[in-house]
């Protein structure tokens, strides 16, 4: 105990010693510093203002001297400065920089310079200054009256030693180095003295403090000192007092707590007994309703499909206006009745724990857009500004679960549009500082709608609840979406904030959680952007116009924004020809849509860059606008804008073919090489037929690995694109049996799959190359070329699933994401007779065909939800089969999966 207290009686006196030394002395160096500073500095300023001075004046007596070339003159001017200790020589030139007189002899360089200049060179400063003709004043003559610029005779330089400034430099830190240490040694002796003071009762109560501790509750300390520590002296002693006086009390009532607990123990033993009873009941009653739930999603979603459809049928066909106003009807009343549904049964699952979040890589910029999108309509139809802004720090890939973020977008930009009557919404995405391992995301959605009275606030997020009993009567809903929102958000480690008054519109903030995708997936192709110099961006809305802005600022070298048509007027006629591109946004105002409509072609003609068309949505009809051949350069897309439009317009449409030149780009085949395509799906085997034929090729097909024999036989191919998994006979066995048949045919194996054994059975029988989904064509053409020889080089190694940071373009083969999307809903189709006629091989058959579409495509949350249907297909579980059909008829129907093909 002795050895603690001696060790913290030293260390609370270095402490003190430390508190009470290091600020002065900290002050005393930075004052000395300072001091040695500003002497040193005083003393150089000082030497080169009276080199300067001697200068200058030996320049303003020296112009006749000069003039003349008179070195006695000159020698005689130079005397008197050449007689100070410190100034070594005194030199005049001419004009032309030559020598005319110097005092002594010292190495030096001059640069003639028309203004007085000052250098250092071999331990000498060298002051040098011109000497002006004075020139002769002419008042009389009328020609002679413009001032004349002063003529240059010659220059003066003096050089003078800083060997004197520096021995005053040296005894300047000398003196102040003797003042610091004394300094510092005062400082040491107050410091030491301090220490003391403050140290000695503090070591006597620490030593009180470690005799309480050892159960020496009598012990009190000596009340010796003054002030604070007097007043914890006191106070330590009132406290061991105290502390004795409890101990006995605590030690009497120990004893009768511990008979009060074991009666406690034993009361808690029988609640628990029938707790766990009434938690069975309430788990069997979870299922149930579980179960019935699922049975009535069933019945009533199964009904209302049909209605859909066959309305959907019926107002294709030849009806009154009245009739199709009836279809109408009946088509919205049923679509917002799926969606009561789907927001039931969503609010089921959460509230049972029945959604898991899927961590898959997306892009977060995308998925909120396509959210957007799919409300882009409804806003258009109601005259409102729909605004995406966009911070440029989101990264391009994360991994979390898109078709929730989605859900979440869903819910509030479609609750904004739907209290929102005229005005904006604003959707907003940024990132939040955060760990390293995590990625925050805040999504904004602001709208100036009705608004919220701070009292309607408290309920809003509860269930089967809204603002007010009169918003179910006019706006219609569940009262569940802001529910489904919050819980969603919670899963994802997020909350939501609302900031909303009455008539000034609603704010909703939402914060939420990913994972950083490797550094694999991250990386993303950018566009060389070097014909578009300049871009001017038009939107009347200030809001849009800034997330236009800041959407380009990346892409062109200047941006010009401007919200009024006068502005936009003079930015047009100031442009520099076709290095300058337009983004003109038309108004979602009916009314200031016509007006701008009207002025449009008064704008546009004559401008010689490209111009990109915003409307609100693809009913505005803008074919005047776009019509006859001076507006062959204006495209036409709707608000807001995705960033890979704008830099696909940018980079591609410069000129009139700039699509012909993109797919002119790609690699091609010797013409006439004869390519086999098996491939079980109509549209892959569409898509890679285009690609082939793109490149040259003369393509054969074959639906199935019976087939992909045949036609090999037959037609003796170059080489071969076989799919793995086909009906009949697969692409394993169909490669085995063409190697028997041809065995130096290449076979390029195309799969989605990831599995090893499989990759060991292709190599096997006999395959050259394994290409994975999504299929990349420049990647696919080159490792063509290079097993058909027709380009040197070897074969570099296979790339890995998700390598390539894009999949093929649709456009460029004149297919688009509505052809994709026709396919996708015949699968659907063909999914959903298989279910209802229990059709197990047609339910596996086109559960694999999709699965191949969306590892084709790109379309990660599809083909997760195709893998899982073929599983519980495989597995005869019908309730699971029938949850993923479900999930993939959402997907599908409510375009959850065009995140990656809807770029163009």
């Amino acid at each position: 105990m002795s050895l603690l207290q001696n060790g913290f009686a030293k260390g609370i006196r270095l402490k003190v010693f430390t508190i009470t030394l290091v600020p002065l002395l900290v002050m005393t160096l930075i004052l000395a510093g300072y001091f040695i500073s500003t002497r040193i500095a005083d003393n150089e300023t000082a030497l080169i203002e009276r080199g300067a001075t001697m200068s200058r004046l030996m320049a303003a007596a020296a112009e006749f001297g000069i003039i003349s070339e008179l070195t006695p003159q000159l020698k005689a001017l130079s005397k008197g400065p050449i007689q100070e200790s410190d100034v070594k020589d005194v030199i005049f030139l001419n004009a032309t920089g030559q020598l005319i007189y110097r005092s002594t002899d010292i190495d030096f360089q001059f640069i003639p310079r028309p203004t007085p200049t000052y250098n250092r060179q071999n331990g000498y400063w060298l002051f040098a200054t011109p000497v002006m003709a004075t020139g002769i004043l002419i008042d009389d003559s009328r020609e002679y009256s413009e001032p004349q610029a002063p003529e240059i005779l010659g220059w003066v330089v003096i050089a003078i030693s800083s060997e004197s400034m520096r021995e005053r430099q040296l005894d300047i830190i000398i003196n102040t180095l003797i003042l610091l240490l004394i300094g510092i040694l005062v400082t040491f002796i107050v410091a030491a003295r301090v220490g003391h003071t403050l140290t000695d009762p503090i070591i006597d109560l620490t030593e009180l403090v470690g005799k309480l501790q050892q159960g020496q509750l009598s012990a009190r300390a000596t009340e010796q000192s003054d002030a604070e520590i007097g007043s914890l002296e006191r106070g330590i002693n009132l406290l061991a007092e105290r502390v004795q006086a409890s101990n006995q009390l605590l030690e009497s009532q120990v004893d009768k707590a511990t008979q009060r607990l074991r009666k406690t123990m034993q009361y808690l033993e029988t609640q628990n007994h029938a707790l766990h009873k009434a938690r069975e009941r309430a788990d069997q009653a979870n299922m149930a309703k579980d179960e019935f739930l699922a049975r009535m999603s069933h019945e009533l979603r199964t009904p209302l499909t049909s209605v859909l459809g066959f309305t959907g049928l019926l107002k294709q066909t030849d009806l009154s206006y009245e009739q199709q106003e009836h279809c109408r009807i009946i088509s919205q009343t049923s679509t917002m009745l799926l969606a009561i549904i789907d927001d039931i049964l969503d609010f089921a699952k959460l509230q049972s724990n029945a959604i898991h979040l899927e961590s898959i890589p997306f892009n977060p910029e995308e998925c909120i857009h396509s959210a957007i999108e799919m409300q882009a309509q409804s806003a258009a139809t109601k005259g409102l500004e729909l605004i995406y802004q966009v911070s440029n720090d989101i990264p391009p890939v994360v991994l979390g679960d898109p078709m929730r973020l989605r859900q979440v977008a869903t819910n509030l930009i479609g609750n904004a549009i739907k209290f929102t009557e005229h005005g904006h919404v604003i959707v907003s995405l940024k990132r939040l500082e955060s760990e390293e391992d995590a990625v925050r995301i805040e999504l904004t959605v602001q709208d100036s709608g009705i608004g919220i009275n701070p009292e309607q606030q408290a309920h809003l997020f509860s269930a089967f609840s809204q603002a007010d009993s009169s918003i179910t009567r006019r706006f219609g809903g569940s009262g569940l979406g802001l529910v489904i929102v919050r819980k969603l958000l919670e899963l994802m480690e997020g909350e939501i904030r609302l900031n909303s008054m009455p008539g000034q519109g609603t704010e909703f903030i939402c914060t939420l959680n990913c994972l950083p995708a490797a550094s694999a997936l991250t990386g993303s192709a950018a566009h060389s952007l070097t014909h578009t110099k300049e871009l001017i961006i038009f939107d009347r809305h200030r809001s849009s116009l800034q997330a236009l802005a800041q959407l380009a600022e990346n892409s062109v070298a200047r941006v010009y924004p401007c919200r009024t048509l006068e502005h936009l007027s003079n930015y047009i006629e100031q442009a520099a020809g076709a290095n300058s591109a337009l983004i003109f946004g038309l108004s979602a105002d009916p009314e200031t849509a016509r007006e701008q409509k009207r002025q449009i072609p008064a704008l546009f003609r004559g401008f010689k860059g490209n111009i990109l068309l915003l409307v609100p949505s693809l009913n505005n009809d803008v074919s005047e606008l776009t019509r006859g051949q001076n507006h062959h350069n204006i495209t036409v897309l709707t608000k807001p804008l995705r960033r890979v439009n704008l830099s696909k317009w940018l980079s591609h449409s410069a000129t009139k073919s700039g699509r012909s030149q993109l797919v002119s780009k790609l690699p091609t085949l010797t013409p006439g090489t004869r390519v086999l395509i098996a491939e079980d799906n109509d549209f892959n085997r569409l898509l890679l037929s285009r690609i082939m034929s793109t490149a040259g090729a003369v393509v054969s097909e074959a639906i199935n690995g019976l087939q992909a024999i045949q036609l090999a036989e037959q037609h003796q191919p170059d080489i071969i694109l076989m799919d793995v998994h086909m009906p009949r006979i697969d692409g394993i066995e169909a490669t085995r049996q063409i190697r028997g048949l041809m065995p130096n045919v290449p076979i390029i194996a195309l799969t989605a799959n990831v599995v090893s054994s499989e990759e060991q059975a292709l190599h096997e029988a006999g395959v050259n190359r394994i290409e994975y989904k999504p299929i990349n064509d420049t990647r696919l053409l080159n490792a063509m070329r290079l097993l058909l020889k027709q380009e040197q080089g070897s074969l570099p190694p296979a790339a890995r699933p998700h390598d390539e940071t894009s999949a093929t373009d649709l456009s460029n083969y004149k297919l688009s994401a509505e052809d994709l999307h026709a396919e996708l809903l015949r699968q659907l189709a063909a999914l959903q007779q298989g279910f209802s006629a229990q059709d197990i091989g047609k339910l596996r058959n086109h559960a694999h065909q999709l699965t191949g579409l969306a590892g084709l495509f790109e379309l990660p949350a599809l083909e997760l939800a195709s893998i899982d249907l073929s599983q519980a297909v495989k597995a005869a579980n019908i309730k699971d089969s029938w949850h993923c059909l479900w999930r993939l008829q959402r997907l599908i129907e409510h375009h959850q999966y065009q995140d990656n093909t809807e770029d163009d």
